[in-house]
């Protein structure tokens, strides 16, 4: 991965990889100011611009920088290469991202991954996976809809994917996977889902689900969205009816319980 700030143009490498061993080759070979220090290299030489252009350039190119999430422009770091260059030395582990995705059904053919933040690397990965059963995308929710069978086992197989290139995905779906699931009443399961919906927990206090929903209802209204594409606005939209009916069934709940 390759950034920079208003000091330096950072390049990360992997402790003993092929690509490390060849960068700090050609830095002992082409620039007199570089020093090493526990976990870096620092290359200094300001009047080396065309030797320092040519190390980002393959840098770049080598690490396959336009996996990252964050995507630079090759352009906009050479325009950066007047300054130092610092190679950080990582190890494999910490090149690694890590997304939380959280597992909410709705009904028994309709699901929504919630992604902790935007990856492109990650939501390629989900639309290629599911493919027509993909439905599209709206912030950081992915909604996938159940035409047949084979949508669940795709879901399994996505469950058991755990690193893609880059990216660690972990998994949050307590509701989703939880012991007594199954021998819940259709409507007692419907209701679960509807808190899932609304971010909250079965059992959670009315006042406290009311204010998530309206948090949520003025996120996701329509009129936020306007001007934006006919798939965006039916996702937002679509979003705010599920969010809405979800709050009139925890309601009526509440007071068919205390009637």
């Amino acid at each position: 991965m390759i950034s920079y700030c208003d000091k330096y143009v950072q390049i990360k490498l992997i402790q003993d990889s092929k690509i490390l061993n060849k960068v700090l080759a050609y830095a002992d070979k082409h620039f007199s100011r570089h020093y090493r220090l526990s976990s870096s290299v620092l290359i200094l030489d300001d009047g080396e611009i065309v030797k320092k252009n040519y190390l980002i350039n393959w840098c770049y190119h080598a690490i396959n920088n336009t996996e990252s999430s964050e995507q630079i422009s090759i352009e906009e770091i050479l325009a950066h290469s007047h300054l130092p260059i610092r190679i950080k030395i990582i190890k494999s582990t910490d090149m690694l991202e890590k997304i939380r995705i959280k597992i909410q059904m709705l009904g028994t053919s309709r699901i929504i991954l919630t992604l902790s933040k935007r990856n492109r690397v990650a939501e390629r990965y989900i639309k290629a996976m599911f493919g027509e059963h993909y439905i599209g995308i709206s912030q950081n929710e992915i909604y996938l809809q159940s035409h047949n069978e084979y949508f669940w086992e795709k879901v399994v197989h996505f469950l058991g994917n755990k690193i893609i290139h880059n990216i660690v995905l972990s998994f949050e779906y307590s509701d989703f996977n939880a012991d007594d699931f199954s021998f819940l009443t259709a409507e007692e399961r419907n209701l679960r889902q509807c808190y899932a919906t609304l971010d909250s927990q079965f059992g959670d206090d009315f006042e406290l689900v009311k204010k998530r929903y309206l948090k949520l209802a003025k996120e996701y209204h329509p009129d936020n969205f306007y001007g934006e594409s006919e798939s965006e606005i039916l996702n937002y939209t679509t979003r705010f009816h599920q969010i809405t009916e979800a709050y009139k069934k925890i309601k009526r709940a509440g007071s068919l319980k205390h009637s």
